[in-house]
């Protein structure tokens, strides 16, 4: 049985099952090349939005499945507030059974957020936390979902506790909390009017940079609380946001202006973030403790665009009251297409066989006739051979950048092994010089390890896997001169445990790169510059590592040089380890 979720939100998608195994899933933006591919159709000068269906997506899906869009059997949509998605799908789907196509019933999206986390899980039961900015308009109330706890159990889902703010905005939950914060920060991808996105930003809110900037930040106990954490309710009112911020600014932001270049480097930029994230920590802790109270589960599964804040997810495995913890890759909004198409096969088609999601490399897997063209299309720019994954290892040893093309890409904003940029850990320079000069972004922004899952207890504070990179524990303190490169200023590392059976290539590489060098770790971040998304197809790989300072790419079986390429003088190769 053929089941195709799609994801009308922010960062669309599209995911097909077969007999409830995710088979094929991608997010739009890896296809049209769009950050977060919103999707709208502008009519005037943003007087309306129509949104349209991932149609690049689907079709990616049918193909790598071989099969035609008549040949699925359920069709299953979802996007938050009025939601709206089967009628779309209905409009614009060429599918002629218009019968296959549903929706999840009202509130719906925060549901598809809890499908997706808790049926991808290995748990045959499970508490579910859903926390995102903005779930479903619920019905007859003129509020949206703000948080939900649902107890999972076999295949089906019950909602055990919820929350809302109102449609004006004038209280706010967690994601819109720290949107706000993010906004005013300056962290935000531009896009469309300039009083489109959150409270007006312009575009996305950049969580992961706050996050990634709050460990540089110092206390404020003069600084009001501005959350109210009270049993299973969190909520902040924005007039005491607004307040807060113009108070803070005033007092202690003298000179801050977010949209000058590098407005980060101000001491009240960190601080700011700094208190947006021990905020959010502690409130996500005290959900996590109520969906214990309320579900009796030992175990929990953590969905919901909040869910990729990784340093508030380690807070509720090591101090959190479960036992186990599993957090889907595609945590966010991409997420749902996964959701929908399980509620297509569970709820609507009582489909009872289950499959973990262990890897989140979802994507279809490029011939390696795609990749000779590519590589053909580059011409003399290029020069190739065929090398092995010890070669490789050992140009990492000599702290060489590598573009990592393997497999299929994965879903979600995290590159685990397939679609990643890795480096040296070892070298003290290479987060500035990746950061700097090849991604071309603010320094400190940290980078992740991915470790050897045999060997991670050895190097880190681990209290569990990390298959998917949203757990940051303490790097050990005697292992902490060893890898600097990913080690971040306060002694944590958002960690990706690597497991032989799911990604043996992967595998394959960190351990060459262990006996060169001693270290089970290697640098890994995503493939992709400064704005744009992650990179799918063997064409984007080889577009991107020529206009990187990239050294290599590994793609498939071939590693790629650039033709006559010296290396840049800051390169850290120049600057060997004693």
């Amino acid at each position: 049985m053929y089941v195709l979720g799609i994801n009308l939100s922010h960062d669309r998608a599209a995911c097909l099952l077969k007999d409830g195994r995710v088979i094929v899933a991608v997010e739009e933006e890896r296809l049209d090349r769009l950050k977060h591919s919103e999707g709208f159709i502008i009519h005037g000068h943003f007087e309306k939005l129509s949104k349209v269906l991932p149609m690049k997506a689907v079709t990616y899906c049918l193909d790598a499945a071989g099969i035609g869009i008549d040949d699925v059997d359920l069709v299953v949509g979802n996007r938050p507030l009025g939601d709206e998605a089967e009628e779309r799908i209905l409009r614009e789907l060429p599918i002629r059974d218009k019968s296959k196509i549903h929706s999840l019933p009202m509130p719906s999206h925060h549901l598809a957020h809890a499908y997706a986390g808790y049926l991808a899980s290995p748990f045959d039961e499970a508490a579910v936390l859903v926390v995102d900015g903005v779930g479903s308009k619920v019905p007859g109330t003129g509020r949206i979902e703000k948080h939900t706890i649902f107890d999972g159990e076999g295949t089906s889902l019950r909602r055990a506790h919820s929350e809302t703010y109102p449609e004006d905005w004038s209280e706010v939950g967690l994601g819109l909390f720290y949107s706000f914060f993010t906004a005013k920060l300056g962290f935000v991808t531009r896009w469309g009017h300039p009083t489109f996105g959150d409270f007006g930003c312009g575009g996305y809110t950049e969580a992961g940079k706050t996050m990634g900037l709050a460990p540089y930040g110092r206390p404020h106990p003069e600084w009001e609380n501005l959350l109210t954490v009270k049993g299973g309710n969190v909520e902040a009112r924005t007039e005491d946001l607004e307040k807060a911020w113009a108070s803070w600014l005033a007092s202690d932001g003298v000179g801050f202006d977010p949209k000058q270049k590098d407005a980060w480097k101000h001491q009240f930029a960190k601080d700011l973030a700094f208190k947006v994230q021990d905020e959010t920590e502690e409130a996500m802790l005290q959900l996590a403790r109520h969906a214990h109270e309320v579900t009796g589960r030992s175990k929990l599964c953590i969905t919901g665009g909040v869910a990729l804040n990784s340093v508030a997810n380690q807070r509720i495995v090591a101090e959190g009251p479960f036992d186990e913890v599993y957090i889907l890759p595609p945590a966010g909004d991409a997420g749902i297409a996964i959701g929908a198409a399980y509620y297509g096969y569970y709820a609507i088609a009582g489909g009872t066989e289950r499959h973990a999601l262990r890897s989140g490399a979802t994507g279809r897997v490029y011939s390696e006739q795609e990749i000779a063209q590519a590589v053909q299309a580059a011409g003399d720019k290029v020069e190739s051979r065929k090398a092995t994954v010890a070669e490789v290892a050992k140009l990492l040893a000599e702290h060489r950048l590598v573009g990592w093309f393997q497999g299929g890409s994965e879903i979600g904003p995290r590159a685990l092994g397939h679609r990643s940029m890795l480096a040296d850990p070892r070298h003290p320079q290479v987060r500035d010089y990746l950061n700097e000069v090849v991604k071309h972004r603010e320094v400190f922004r940290p980078f992740a390890p991915s470790v050897l899952r045999e060997e991670a207890d050895k190097w880190f504070d681990m209290r569990g896997d990390s298959p998917f990179m949203l757990l940051v524990p303490d790097v050990l303190e005697r292992r902490r001169a060893e890898v600097p490169a990913i080690t971040h200023v306060d002694g944590t590392a958002r960690v990706q445990t690597v497991e032989a059976d799911v990604n043996p290539r992967y595998h394959e590489l960190i351990s060459h790169f262990a006996e060169l060098t001693g270290v089970p770790v290697v640098l890994n971040t995503s493939y992709n510059d400064a704005g744009e998304p992650i990179v799918e197809t063997p064409q984007d790989a080889v577009r991107t590592f020529l206009n990187t300072e990239l050294d290599h790419l590994y793609i498939g079986d071939l590693l790629l040089t650039k033709t006559g390429r010296e290396l840049p003088d800051r390169h850290p190769s120049r600057q060997p380890l004693a």
